[in-house]
């Protein structure tokens, strides 16, 4: 009874152990994983430089079309305050139709506006994140990472990122980057970080 005992729990240890061990031997091993600054990369890009400069004189062009609307708008109404008593009801009404049709004209051209800008600015961007998923794709394979993830600050993703798997610097060589040389510290100072760096 003893033994036919021992066989049973023996043989339950065995079921029981049985998934653990495989488990242990398929544990899949640690992903390889690279990771750099986007923040910092796009900010030496001249590309995004660029980018930037043209959608900011769109959205002034933009801003500078509301502003004339508003002059307009700011004409009109005080036209209204100060002539309303001399008008007929006949012409008062088509000044009031003149004011309701601007404001809601400024309305629909600042939705409209907005969208505009937004599309422009992505149809300026969507080139320079594609140069940068390309040369984050031929960095990866160089190097052998099978995924690159973006630690800059602003992501909010990243709790650490080793240093070890930083590929800041070889981004900025797939991109054919050159960053300017540092310049010489102030007695007692520290020159600051490289972009990317410290991550």
């Amino acid at each position: 009874m003893k033994n036919l005992l021992k066989a049973t729990i023996a043989a339950l240890l065995l079921i029981i152990a049985a998934p653990v061990t495989s488990s242990a031997q398929t544990k899949a091993t640690p992903a390889a994983v690279a990771h750099f600054d986007l923040d910092s990369l796009l900010n030496v890009m001249p590309d995004f430089k660029k980018a930037s400069e043209e959608a900011a004189t769109y959205y002034k062009m933009l801003e500078a079309q509301l502003v004339k609307m508003q002059g307009e708008l700011d004409m009109k109404m005080n036209e209204y305050d100060s002539l309303q008593k001399t008008w007929s009801p006949l012409i008062k009404g088509l000044k009031e139709k003149e004011i309701v049709d601007l404001q809601q004209n400024m309305q629909t051209f600042q939705v409209s506006a907005q969208s505009e800008f937004s599309n422009k600015r992505a149809e300026l961007l969507k080139p320079i994140y594609e140069k940068i998923r390309n040369a984050a794709k031929a960095v990866a394979a160089r190097r052998g990472y099978k995924y690159v993830i973006d630690s800059s600050k602003s992501s909010a993703i990243v709790i650490f990122a080793s240093p070890a798997d930083d590929i800041f610097m070889d981004m900025l060589k797939e991109l054919g980057i050159t960053l300017p040389a540092p310049t010489t510290p102030a007695p007692g100072g520290a020159p600051s970080p490289a972009p990317g760096a410290g991550k």
